[in-house]
């Protein structure tokens, strides 16, 4: 099974030089485990995978087992708020979302437009992504019949969006929660998207 040292880093938008530095590994080094010429030791393994934020089992290709059977599939709807969120795609393989570009991106850089996607997949053992997005988020017109609802910021920051996630009460022109953040309506879809259920 091919690594995906490579892959990893790319998803995690690291330079070579910056991953060196984290590592604590030589340029060589690093060339030589990305090319496949070198296996890294187990302790930087370990490291490797807490710095890409991904699974020992990712690295070492082991995802294989999931592609035949791809488990929770993502409403394309839903795409806005995972910016950033690895997802599995049976005919290309691994993509980063960009929501911010509405693409998906491949570990060689290369670019797919959301409505050329296909069918898009989260695979949990290997990366902790919400397993309810295949609920399409609420319509607008569905917003204005809901009293509360489970809002999704759409940010590239994701801590503001881990700050700001969560139920709000509908009000005439906007949601908000009981911290008194407010989503105007108005902005639907552009800086929110409203769910039934809670984003897990």
């Amino acid at each position: 099974m091919p690594r995906q040292f490579r892959n990893a880093r790319l998803m995690k938008h690291l330079k070579v030089a910056d991953a060196m530095k984290l590592l604590g590994v030589s340029q060589p080094t690093l060339s030589a485990w990305e090319g496949g010429r070198k296996s890294p030791s187990i302790e930087k393994l370990e490291l490797m995978a807490d710095v890409y934020e991904v699974s020992t089992d990712y690295l070492l290709g082991r995802i294989s087992t999931y592609k035949n059977t791809p488990s929770n599939p993502v409403s394309h709807a839903s795409l806005p708020v995972l910016h950033e969120q690895p997802l599995w795609s049976p005919e290309y393989g691994w993509l980063l979302v960009n929501s911010i570009e509405k693409h998906l991106i491949q570990p060689d850089g290369n670019t797919i437009p959301f409505s050329a996607a296909g069918d898009l997949y989260t695979t949990p053992p290997v990366f902790s992504v919400p397993e309810t997005l295949s609920e399409p988020p609420l319509t607008r017109a569905q917003i204005l019949t809901k009293e509360e609802m489970w809002v999704e910021p759409i940010s590239p920051d994701s801590l503001l969006r881990d700050e700001l996630r969560g139920w709000y009460h509908r009000k005439d022109r906007y949601v908000e929660n009981e911290y008194g953040n407010r989503f105007y309506l108005d902005t639907y879809e552009a800086k929110w998207l409203g769910f039934e259920k809670e984003q897990n």
